[in-house]
């Protein structure tokens, strides 16, 4: 049986991890990994200005970083027109090696021959992410700043502290939101594909549930009556937006996978 193809979840957030890797669980032959398997990763800054501009540069920039500390050249990536690219690439690997001696931990990236028809490298694949709430009543904040609203990244109870007091006075009815992910896969060369699912709800004026993480307890989903912080896992799993776009993630990936025997 072949070794599984090796998919980095470049997301160190342990809650969006176990709920990709739930939802990605009846996929065969591939394996997931998290950032956490792996020191010396720099931070990526989501300088985009959209969901998916984010993710993508999250995936293209981890994949490169990745692709340095497993050695794997790109010259079985690269074309005649990216002779100077390639060339950069290997000075940056030399430099980065050099500069941070016996710190990272190598990642072992198995190299491939090319093959006679030009395919999506699978050498070094990276998935990323970029999710958050779009509140229409205030013309889609928090947006891509969703995990930083309040100033400080990942401060959950900031985030909703100060969507709250943003929205105090404003009527149920014009409450309005929607969850948004944007899920790009890319390898070192660049984005191979990017999905997008969202679903919409209402925010509340407090939490409610103690599930989830982020927003969640502060999102009322109506057709289920209830906020996602108060919807098992499983349930939220299967309508979430995070859920919808890797249910596109899916059936994009298999496009790409070898054949199963």
């Amino acid at each position: 049986m072949p070794d599984p193809i090796r998919i980095v979840v470049g997301t160190n957030n342990r809650h969006k991890f176990r709920e990709i890797c739930q939802i990605l669980a009846d996929i065969k032959g591939i394996e997931l990994v998290g950032l956490t398997a792996f020191t010396g990763i720099p931070p990526i800054e989501e300088t985009a200005k959209t969901f998916e501009g984010n993710a993508q540069k999250k995936a293209q920039e981890l994949a490169r970083f990745l692709a340095l500390m497993g050695h794997v050249s790109l010259a079985n990536q690269s074309t005649a027109a990216d002779d100077d690219d390639e060339t950069d690439f290997e000075k940056i690997s030399a430099d980065r090696h050099r500069s941070t001696s016996g710190r990272l931990r190598r990642v072992q990236v198995a190299a491939r021959q090319q093959p006679s028809q030009p395919t999506p490298s699978l050498e070094c694949l990276v998935m990323a992410d970029d999710s958050g709430l779009e509140v229409e009543a205030l013309n889609g904040a928090p947006g891509v700043i969703s995990a930083r609203y309040a100033g400080k990244h990942g401060d959950d109870a900031a985030n909703n502290r100060l969507l709250l007091q943003n929205l105090k006075g404003v009527p149920p009815e014009k409450r309005k939101a929607r969850f948004v992910c944007t899920i790009a896969l890319s390898n070192p060369k660049g984005p191979l594909f990017t999905v997008r699912g969202a679903v919409e709800g209402v925010i509340i004026d407090e939490p409610r549930g103690k599930g989830g993480f982020g927003y969640d307890p502060l999102f009322l989903y109506p057709p289920a009556g209830k906020t996602f912080g108060e919807l098992p896992a499983e349930e939220k799993n299967k309508i979430s937006h995070r859920s919808q776009a890797l249910a596109k993630f899916k059936a994009e990936l298999l496009k790409l996978l070898p054949p199963a025997k």
